[in-house]
């Protein structure tokens, strides 16, 4: 309608920042009501899914706006599809038939107020989206033919990209770029090359220390894994930084290079710390806490055997993050 300036927004039952944002889309349509806005969430859902969601009494309360359901996403194709989107929640401002914004529907009420009160420069900020969505088409393509080598293990052409890639970043993003590429280079076999810029990029940039060393632990098919210099990257990061030297996954990771050095009672107190680190986060961090028990039930076997083989204890998987913030 004419009259109307739409919000569709896409969701589902299972997004926790889809939850998040349904207070404000609640605030937004009741508050602009009056002034033509209709605010639409979508799930691609079956209804009986979203219906059961909506039946409970929080949801009663925070999602007071009109609710869809997409099941066979032709709705979805018709937006998320035709505007390359491809995560949730994703809202489209919509006027007089014409999409005039799209993005998260927590950073939507600065261009909702200025298409509302007929200030909006649409042509302007379709250009700002187009550039931005070419931008994210040739990364994704890069990222393709990045991928594409790395599974031919066409490891030239890999560094060559890598260095390409180097070389265009602005300088904040270099040094995490610089620490993937040296997990190229040991997956190409050039560990001398490999470790001088480790070694380079740890000392420009410490934050970068623990991937560093979490390459040279974890990454499989390395042949030569400097555990003394991977033990060094971390020790130094958590030396240096007050914060980093609390976090669990670091104590964790520590343990686990001395497990792999076969240095069971230093592999034993790391892991152990980690476990005390790791109770703060409360019921977030109880799976992590029992991952650590296992493996400390592993070192202290390990450790009984004297210098015998460790087992699988060496090759265990990578730690889980931290829980996300919510």
């Amino acid at each position: 309608l004419k009259d109307k300036t739409y919000v569709i927004e896409f969701w589902a039952t299972w997004c926790g920042p889809c939850k998040q944002s349904m207070p404000h889309l609640t605030k937004v349509a009741e508050e602009m009501k009056d002034k033509g806005v209709v605010v639409v969430g979508i799930s691609d859902e079956k209804v009986d899914t979203v219906q059961r969601f909506l039946d409970k009494d929080e949801w009663k309360q925070k999602a007071r706006y009109t609710i869809g359901a997409d099941p066979d996403r032709s709705t979805h194709k018709a937006y998320m599809e035709a505007a390359c989107q491809g995560g949730i929640p994703t809202a489209f401002i919509v006027k007089e038939g014409t999409v005039q914004w799209i993005g998260h529907p927590m950073e939507m009420d600065e261009p909702l107020a200025k298409i509302v009160a007929g200030t909006y420069d649409a042509k302007a900020a379709k250009k700002t989206f187009e550039d931005a969505m070419a931008d994210e088409l040739a990364q994704q393509g890069q990222q393709n033919a990045m991928a594409k080598a790395i599974e031919n293990k066409d490891w030239p052409s890999v560094i060559k990209m890598m260095d390409e890639q180097i070389a265009a970043a602005p300088a904040d993003q270099r040094p995490m770029l610089e620490a993937q590429k040296m997990g190229a280079l040991l997956m190409a076999g050039k560990n001398d090359d490999a470790y001088a810029l480790g070694t380079k990029v740890a000392a420009a940039d410490p934050r970068v220390r623990p991937w560093l060393a979490m390459t040279v632990l974890r990454m499989p098919d390395i042949q030569d894994r400097r555990v003394d210099v991977a033990i060094g990257w971390l020790e130094g990061v958590m030396k240096d930084d007050a914060e980093m030297k609390s976090q669990p996954q670091l104590i964790a990771e520590l343990g686990h290079a001395y497990g792999m050095k076969k240095d069971w009672k230093r592999a034993i107190d790391q892991t152990k710390a980690a476990i005390e680190a790791a109770k703060a986060w409360g019921p977030n961090g109880a799976d992590f806490v029992e991952e650590l028990k296992e493996t400390l039930k592993e070192y202290e076997a390990d450790a009984l055997k004297g210098d015998g083989a460790k087992g699988d204890a060496a090759a265990k998987p990578a730690q889980p993050a931290a829980p996300a913030a919510k």
